[in-house]
């Protein structure tokens, strides 16, 4: 996800920034290798670093001592919502009914996670926290093989990305029971928010863009700058339309405050699932 992300804005970055731009892929870890990487690279604005709710999330999870702290700020360019989908032969036609029947029996509702302590398996425990239910969580490897058991009658639920499930929503296989973001998203807009059943749970995907601590803050606007002109470019758009992506703006101040209150809201569900770094 980050790579396409950075893949998309590329043209665009370049011409802005009037200079080429590498990615590199540095993997492993669930991103704490790369975050590392520039976490300790020169602060000289030649080392970017693409973040997404999983740096905050393993803060908590694992042993890496990566932080948000260790890293300036730059711009958030896009928020693909989660959603709760079941298949469209399930009994629950409403996100009250899945809840309500959760909620009547305990355990009996198997929720697809994309891994043990991964941010969808923390985003199933902040639904419980948030509704009172209990689910039996069943662990996959990453997003992928969740609507595969969805898809085979495996699990009764998952949560995932909705750029994931849209196609399934598409081909009239799921149904998306509600999302995660603050407001109704434009690809399924029939679809309801957690904010509409009277809970905040912001535990969809977004994309932002960091470099070391003490980078100079002239150099930070020449980068934010050719970012904000590449998330506004056509290609851009155009791209997260297909996926379900809302374009989201933050600039360096408004990044790290949702860094802040991301941070407090995944510790608050962390200390409640009593998850611990592994």
């Amino acid at each position: 996800g980050g790579t396409l992300n950075a893949q998309t804005l590329q043209p665009a970055f370049e011409k802005a920034l009037g200079g080429g731009a590498m990615i590199v892929n540095k993997t492993g870890g669930g991103g704490t290798i790369a975050w590392n990487f520039v976490a300790n690279a020169p602060p000289d604005g030649y080392t970017v670093g693409i973040v997404n709710p999983s740096l905050v999330v393993t803060q908590y999870t694992t042993k890496t001592g990566i932080s948000f702290k260790k890293f300036e700020p730059i711009i958030t360019t896009v928020i693909v919502p989660a959603g709760v989908a079941v298949r469209v032969d399930s009994p629950w036609k409403t996100f009250k009914e899945f809840i309500d029947y959760s909620k009547a029996n305990p355990g009996k509702v198997n929720m697809a996670n994309s891994g043990h302590a991964a941010m969808y398996h923390i985003g199933n425990v902040g639904i419980e926290m948030a509704t009172g239910v209990k689910f039996t969580h069943i662990p996959y490897k990453g997003s992928g093989p969740c609507v595969a058991a969805l898809l085979g009658g495996h699990v009764d639920a998952t949560l995932a990305e909705i750029s994931t499930l849209l196609p399934y929503v598409e081909g009239e296989k799921f149904r998306i029971l509600a999302v995660s973001s603050a407001k109704r998203n434009f690809a399924i807009p029939n679809v309801p928010t957690f904010k509409e059943f009277g809970f905040d749970l912001d535990v969809g995907t977004w994309y932002g863009y960091v470099v070391p601590n003490g980078t100079p803050k002239d150099r930070i606007k020449v980068l934010h700058d050719a970012f904000k002109a590449a998330m506004n470019s056509e290609s851009f758009k155009a791209f997260y339309a297909k996926q379900g992506g809302m374009i989201e703006y933050m600039g360096p101040e408004g990044l790290m405050a949702y860094l802040e209150a991301q941070d407090k809201q995944w510790k608050r569900i962390i200390d409640f699932g009593g998850f611990k770094p592994e």
